[in-house]
């Protein structure tokens, strides 16, 4: 039990060095970018501050992997320098004894950084967006989905337009039962348009079956709505920016998404980005637990045939093409070639079997 405390506490301590190290590297190189990119839209270094600390949680959560690889080589090289892993295996522990506190720990920190951390990056990415909309430095066209419909937001300088669909194809080119607001301004509508399905093309809706009521007209005509078979509309949105705005799920609580799963297909678009990131966070424990098994496979030996160097270096590089490979399965997985719970559960199963059982192997000499 002793033994247990003591190696949770110096891999924690590992934790805290390897995180503290990330972060200053997030700020260093990060920052920089956003200064540099605040400076040459003439913001002052203020409202680039901010952004930057509204940043640190997503890039730390994309950071976690390796920080957990860092802390599990700066836990064995200790471990190692002092001589404490001959000593343990000398006094009949091996390798698994001594591995089980890191595993149990790593699979706490991979739930706490899914199911507290995650929706921590949802909030901050949010006001990140707000931020930089109120300094005008983001797209102001949008996309949301509500529990039977799918809402646009397309502005320009002169007009803003909402734009309400019941159902569009996969490809957002085509949308169906829509109801266009038209706005001068932020309050005075100018008109609306009904059209039983539309047509995205480049710069411009082609709407079929239409109805407009328009508000300029005399009182007496403003409930007569206007009827024609075809309108073109001027428009700046595009079909990539609507479905690019599905390109982040992480905006998305973990705690919320199977529901926005379930209204998206409800309103014509797949979501195979969203369940894939779902199953994602949902491997997280695995993922990390197989990146300190990578460590422990070249760590925990006693014997000194390679140098030290080495070993971290092929740590690294191996935890680095573990890494690789789940991004390739995952954009397979996209084009719905391979299955969504092999590509987030796959890699991460099979590294744990093959990097246990190698741990094996070298105990068994």
């Amino acid at each position: 039990m002793i033994t247990a405390i003591y190696i949770s506490i110096r891999y924690l301590q590992s934790l805290g060095v390897s995180l503290l190290t990330v972060l200053f590297f997030i700020l260093l190189i990060d920052g920089s970018d956003q200064l540099n990119f605040f400076s040459s839209n003439n913001l002052d270094a203020e409202k680039a501050i901010l952004n930057i600390f509204l940043r640190i949680p997503m890039l730390t959560m994309e950071a976690m992997a390796l920080i957990i690889m860092l802390s599990s080589i700066l836990t064995f090289s200790w471990l190692s320098n002092s001589n404490e892993i001959p000593i343990l295996k000398a006094s009949g522990k091996s390798a698994f004894r001594i591995l089980l506190p890191p595993v149990l720990i790593t699979i706490f920190i991979g739930l706490l950084v899914t199911f507290i951390g995650g929706p921590l990056v949802s909030v901050s990415m949010r006001t990140s967006d707000s931020v930089l909309e109120g300094f005008n430095l983001s797209n102001k066209n949008s996309f949301s989905v509500s529990d039977n419909d799918i809402w646009l937001r397309d502005k320009s300088d002169s007009i803003d337009m909402v734009i309400k669909a019941s159902q569009m194809n996969s490809t957002a080119t085509v949308f169906y039962d829509l109801i266009f607001f038209e706005f001068y301004g932020q309050e005075k509508l100018n008109r609306k348009i009904r059209a039983s399905k539309a047509i995205l093309n480049e710069k411009f809706w082609e709407l079929t079956d239409v109805k407009i009521l328009d508000n300029n007209l005399e009182p007496e005509n403003k409930s007569k709505p206007i009827i024609i078979k075809h309108l073109v509309v001027p428009t700046s949105l595009t079909n990539e920016q609507i479905t690019n705005s599905f390109a982040d799920p992480r905006v998305i609580n973990i705690y919320s998404i199977k529901e926005f799963i379930s209204r998206l297909e409800a309103s014509g678009y797949t979501a195979t980005r969203h369940k894939l990131f779902f199953l994602t966070e949902l491997s997280r424990p695995l993922f990390f637990t197989a990146m300190l098994l990578i460590a422990a496979m070249f760590l925990l030996g006693t014997e000194r045939k390679v140098s030290r160097s080495i070993k971290i270096f092929l740590c690294l590089f191996i935890g680095f093409l573990l890494f690789s490979i789940q991004k390739i399965f995952e954009s397979y997985a996209l084009t719905e070639q391979v299955p969504l719970s092999i590509v987030a559960f796959g890699p991460s199963i099979f590294a744990v079997l093959i990097f246990s059982g190698i741990l094996l192997h070298i105990e068994d000499g």
